[in-house]
């Protein structure tokens, strides 16, 4: 990916975030949780084109996709629940010296 194409992930990133910020005012409540499990998706598709490859971001990306955003009830929250274990595990786990 070069610098052009970079650029322009980025500034669609950007845009899809403001978007939703806006339409959040008006939208049910869990569509919040879902826009940014969907930031997170093409952040980590956006790190994957540039060269970034990480078994956790290929883990956290599958699971978002397996997940969907068909069902935003108490599925969804325990999916949520469920990552953010993940990522916490792996931050204890990389970061947090004994």
């Amino acid at each position: 990916m070069n610098s052009d194409q970079i650029e322009s992930e980025v500034i669609s990133l950007l845009c899809f975030l403001a978007v939703s910020a806006r339409g959040l005012v008006d939208e049910p409540r869990m569509y919040g949780p879902m826009r940014l499990m969907q930031v997170a998706e093409r952040l980590i598709n956006l790190a994957e084109d540039c060269g970034i490859r990480h078994e956790l971001l290929a883990e956290v990306v599958e699971r978002i996709e397996e997940q969907g955003f068909e069902d935003l009830g108490e599925e969804f929250i325990r999916f949520m629940d469920d990552l953010i274990a993940l990522l916490a595990a792996w931050v204890k786990q990389s970061y947090v010296t004994p």
